[in-house]
């Protein structure tokens, strides 16, 4: 092997411990990152039953997919709904459904969930559906989280419904 050829392998060992040593920093750092939360209780609810008939055009409470819970001191929350959908669209018009939370009363816009499917020939179509929200420092006290639906379209209905609720010390 000539002079030159020497000098490329050299510079290409340099890079490729250049590489692995910043792989590994990468890697370090990503996996040192620590929470600084404590898991303190969780509320569940499941329902199997089907929903359907739903209302169009407004939001409407999923049965039993509504929890009261009590904090007694300020906390983390992490709230997660997961349920099936399914969808039924007319000729050449979209079907949505939008899936929100209601927080004492009060409707979170964002986030929320959306499916639904705009028809080309499919008749019903058949959705996971996840919403999640966190919210820190969420006060002491007695509190009802709900989950809500709106349809675009009376046929649409939800089962297999699960809400959860788990609390964390700040």
């Amino acid at each position: 092997m000539g002079k030159g050829g020497a000098v490329l392998g050299i510079i290409g060992i340099i890079l490729g411990a250049g590489a692995i040593g910043f792989a590994f920093i990468v890697w370090n750092t990503q996996n040192s990152i620590k929470s600084d939360l404590a898991a303190e209780d969780i509320w569940y609810q499941y329902d199997e039953d089907i929903f359907s008939g739903i209302p169009t055009g407004m939001n409407v409470a999923i049965p039993n997919m509504s929890i009261i819970f009590e904090l007694k001191t300020t906390m983390s929350i992490h709230i997660l709904f997961t349920c099936a959908a399914i969808t039924y669209p007319t000729a050449f018009t979209y079907t949505d459904m939008f899936f929100r939370f209601t927080v004492d009363g009060v409707l979170i816009q964002n986030p929320r969930a959306r499916v639904g499917s705009y028809n080309e020939g499919s008749s019903n179509d058949f959705y996971s559906v996840a919403l999640q929200h966190f919210i820190q420092d969420f006060p002491a006290g007695t509190h009802n989280i709900t989950v809500m639906v709106w349809s675009e379209h009376g046929a649409n209905f939800i089962r297999q419904c699960a809400l959860s609720i788990q609390s964390f010390v700040n």
